[in-house]
């Protein structure tokens, strides 16, 4: 092994010298430091450096061998996702693999395998493969590896793996004869660096290069002088805030001092590492607008928001009917055509089709609600619909042209379609307004799309055509396994994973995570070789051995990076106690108490850590100044429940999303029960019309009421199956209770879903009372459809629980004769309230004991009616006022009781555990 400086080392490339790295990251970085060298020493142009990683220069070595005739070769070379889909063919052509759940998921797992019996030269002749009592799966490679061979020849492909011996015959031969092969391929000389071991395919081309002539030597960067020093954190938690701090003292300390962190599982722990990092380097959110570090480890292309949204656009499309989850987060998209300028109209559109709408519905139902310009303001059909989005509409429109073509086609045809699709839809630009680094990062973003459609377009090699459904498939799997990662500039503090600091150089470095537990880490043989060929080919992770001279080799390694090298470890992790790796006690490195670090405060820190801060009382939010507020008798009920609640709900307009159902929600049931009854009791108008009718007559004119109601309702048409479940349920539940109508005395239905305007404390509500019936005598009753479960017990009460009917009760004119419920459930159909006299409902007034104030309040309803004006203008004054504590009436339950999702507004979590501190009570 020759050690060389970086000047010595760059001088060779200068001359000409081929570099060949282990990876593309220390190829990356010494073409950088390369280019740096030449400009200190005043070039002003120079070729690009002769660097290249491994597998870029098979790669191209391949394909100048070909060109020049040193390899007969006429097939193809397959990229990755089409040796998937060979490998796909091959298991379901297979009748073992079809007795799998998912047979494709094996394809990346079986391609890997034959990588690694080509590269480490496993003889599959071997008698381990059929050993008894052996691996069934082994057994299962040979078959699926002989099938997929046959593909190759038959398609005239060459895997990639196969290249490594083609070239290391052709070199032979060209040796063997003596031919001049270097020279048509032009490898005068080859330096290695960052390469601690060489696969036997590997080496082998290496020592067939070197007999054509090719001189060849292993380098390396000469070593850093330190020692490495050693530190027990508390946790995880503990060892990355402590190891952000130390970062940003080497960084106040000298700026221009290169850093390292290296985090072993960087893949899982990425988002966790950059949210220490920010805390402490960059709480603001960067300098310069860009944060001082560079993670080398990205983030899948699919799990990119820009990207998400464009298969959400795609799921939409492809789909007979649409979910309400993929269509919110397309109405929130800032990445389609309108979606910042549209923003409020899409807000409400999704509001108003998560609350009227199943989950899952026809996508013609979106065109149609964005499409209406006006009609939803009942006072006034001339005013403009809110829910008005035209670009959504047009958009919709484009899905749904997109929908009526998804006939089968070749991979590149859906390629194509997908963009032409995405592109209407002004994906990913959107309105074209984003800040200047989001659009930096969505464009990176779109040509790394651009990419995976041309790994798409590619399988036309292998696939004639593909469904619709296949195309999306594969490329999500394609977006899954490509690793984005936004081009940034040139940072001095690098995030890196542990395989990807060999052969660089920092001044600083600290190794995370290594105990006792994962360091050596525990042998993952491969499940499809036989083990016994693993041990004795030394395959990698093949055994305990072998991890362990990996490991003492990388370790050796991190100790030559940097003349500063840390390294810590958790002391628990998952609830166990843990050690410092062995390997690292080996070293004898001198262990820390704490290690050196920023002693300055984070944002949070100095929050907590001032001790007299000023505590004010929060002000209430002050009375309404000619305001108007909204819902009707929802603002009395919210005040009554919690004070904040109707504060956040009736002034501010706070209101969670609808989580729609399947099936028929209980909100729709209600409405469309309240619906027929409606219709029903317009048509019937007295009690003699419904005991005219029969059963059969009854059960006829319920059912063509029910129809006719539900033909209003768009959302039920494209659901036969449950609209015809639905109209039997209706039907049967309004028999159920039209049997306890005729059990009444004489009525007449004066009132249907009347509306009225009730000024309280001068605030003016409008009401919608269910019905209103007039007795012979003349007195009015007043009947509330429900289908929940409701007590009249809550209209009493300071404040009252329920005060709908109350608040009912007090507009009328007159005192009523009756306030009653009209439940209607399949657990069964009564009426439930207040009465002043036996006879006027069936079972009303309830004998017992715990019924006795009900049956007083019905005896004396003027006096109760008064009592409850009372407490509702109280109630209104205060909320008027500007009363809004958060006070739950009944605690949590209160908040269960009205579905009340304003916790993360209210924060009232926060202020229990404050009064339990306090050693108040919630």
């Amino acid at each position: 092994m020759t050690e060389f400086k970086p000047d010595p080392l760059f001088e060779r490339l200068a001359k000409g010298r081929l570099l060949l790295t282990g990876n593309s990251r220390l190829a990356r970085v010494l073409g950088g430091q390369y280019n740096r060298w030449r400009q200190a020493r005043g070039d002003r142009q120079w070729p690009s450096p002769p660097i290249r990683s491994w597998n870029a220069w098979v790669s191209e070595l391949w394909d100048e061998s070909v060109l020049h005739g040193l390899i007969d070769s006429h097939g193809a070379v397959p990229v990755r996702q089409q040796l998937l889909a060979l490998w796909e063919t091959v298991l379901a052509e297979d009748p073992l693999a079809r007795t799998l759940v998912r047979p494709e998921s094996l394809a990346g797992p079986l391609a890997d395998t034959r990588a690694l019996v080509v590269e480490w030269q496993v003889e599959l002749g071997h008698p381990a493969w059929h050993a008894s009592g052996g691996n069934e799966n082994c057994a299962a490679f040979l078959g699926w590896n002989r099938a997929f061979e046959s593909l190759c020849r038959a398609r005239r492909w060459t895997p990639p793996e196969d290249r490594l011996p083609a070239l290391t015959r052709a070199l032979s031969e060209a040796a063997d004869t003596h031919q001049q092969a270097n020279r048509a391929i032009a490898i005068p000389s080859l330096d290695l660096l960052g390469f601690d071991e060489l696969s036997p395919a590997q080496e082998a081309l290496m020592a067939a290069l070197a007999a054509t002539g090719t001189v060849i030597t292993r380098v390396e960067l000469p070593p850093c002088e330190g020692e490495g020093a050693l530190w027990r954190a508390a946790d995880h938690r503990d060892e990355l805030q402590k190891m952000a701090r130390w970062v940003r003292h080497c960084h106040e300390r000298d700026p221009q001092a290169s850093i390292a962190v290296v985090v072993p599982d960087l893949a899982d722990r990425r988002s966790e590492v950059e949210r220490q990092l920010r805390a402490v380097l960059a709480p603001g959110g960067g300098i310069g607008g860009h944060a001082p570090w560079n993670i080398s480890y990205g983030e899948p292309l699919g799990r990119v928001p820009a990207v998400g949204a464009a298969f959400d656009l795609l799921r939409i499309a492809g789909g007979s009917r649409v979910d309400i989850r993929d269509v919110g987060r397309v109405l929130r998209s800032p990445w389609i055509r309108g979606g910042r300028h549209e923003r409020g109209s899409r807000g409400l559109l999704e509001k108003y089709l998560r609350e009227e709408y199943p989950r899952q519905f026809r996508l013609g139902e979106l065109r149609y609600r964005a499409s209406e310009r006006g009609g939803r303001n009942r006072r006034d059909p001339d005013a403009p619909n809110p829910l008005f989005s035209p670009e959504m509409e047009r958009i919709a429109q484009h899905l749904i042209r997109f929908r009526q073509e998804l006939e089968p086609r070749a991979p590149s045809a859906w390629a194509r379609a997908f963009d032409r699709l995405l592109a209407a839809c002004g994906w990913p630009h959107g309105d074209g307004d984003a800040p200047g680094e989001d659009h930096d990062r969505d464009w990176q973003a779109f040509q790394a799309w651009q990419d995976a459609l041309r790994e798409l377009a590619s399988l036309d090699a292998v696939h004639r055509t593909i469904t619709y459904h296949a195309a999306v498939s594969r490329l999500q799997r394609v977006c899954a396994e490509t690793v984005f990662q936004p081009r940034t500039s040139p940072s001095k503090i690098q995030v890196l994973g542990l395989y990807e600091i060999i052969g660089l150089r920092f001044d600083h470095l600290w190794v995370l995570g290594l105990h006792n537990d994962n360091w050596p880490p525990p042998a993952k043989g491969n499940p499809f070789i036989p083990a016994a060929l693993q041990l004795a080919g030394g395959l990698p992770h093949s055994g305990p051995q072998r991890e362990l001279e990996v490991a003492r080799t990388i370790t050796a390694r991190l100790l030559e990076t940097a003349p500063d090298v840390r390294f810590s470890y958790p002391g628990m992790v998952d609830g166990e106690d843990t050690m410092a790796s062995p390997l690292l006690i080996a070293n004898g490195m001198e262990s820390l108490e704490s290690p050196p670090q920023w002693t300055g405060e984070t944002w949070p820190e100095a929050m907590r850590s001032r001790l007299q801060p000023a505590i004010e009382p929060l002000l209430p939010p002050g009375p309404m100044q000619g305001e108007t507020a909204r819902g009707g008798t929802s603002i009395l009920r919210n005040q009554a429940a919690c004070p904040f609640r109707a504060f956040a709900v009736n002034r501010l307009g706070a209101e969670g999303l609808e989580t729609p159902a399947d099936g028929i929600t209980a909100r729709l049931h209600g409405s469309l029960v309240h619906r027929v009854l409606e219709v029903l009791w317009r048509q019937l108008q007295h009690r003699d019309a419904l005991l005219a009718l029969d059963d059969e007559a009854l059960q006829a004119q319920l059912r063509d009421v029910t129809e006719t109601v539900l033909d209003d309702r768009r959302d039920m048409d494209a659901r036969p199956a449950f609209r015809r479940v639905e109209v039997d349920r209706i039907v049967q539940l309004a028999s159920d209770y039209l049997a306890a109508e005729k059990a009444r005395g004489p009525f007449e239905v004066r009132g249907f879903e009347e509306e009225i305007e009730y000024e309280i404390e001068g605030q003016r509500i409008r009401l919608v009372i269910d019905r209103i019936d007039r007795l012979p005598d003349g007195q009015e009753v007043i009947i509330d459809y429900k289908t929940g479960k409701v007590k009249p017990d809550r209209w009493f009460g300071d404040p009252p629980e329920e005060p709908q009917l109350p608040l009912y009760a007090i507009s009328a004119s007159n005192p009523p004769a009756a306030v009653v419920y009209a439940i209607l459930r399949e657990d069964g159909c009564l009426f439930s309230g207040i009465v002043r006299r036996e006879g006027l409902f069936p079972g009303l007034p309830r004998s017992g004991k715990s019924n006795e104030h009900l049956a007083e309040a019905g005896q004396n309803l003027a006096e109760t009616t008064a009592h409850w004006k009372s407490l509702l203008h109280r109630l209104m004054a205060d909320f008027l006022a500007g009363a809004a504590p958060i006070q739950p009436l009944r605690g949590r339950t209160s908040c269960k009781n009205v579905y009340c999702d304003l916790q993360p507004l209210c924060r009232i979590d926060e202020l229990e555990r404050l009064q339990s501190l306090e050693g108040g009570g919630p």
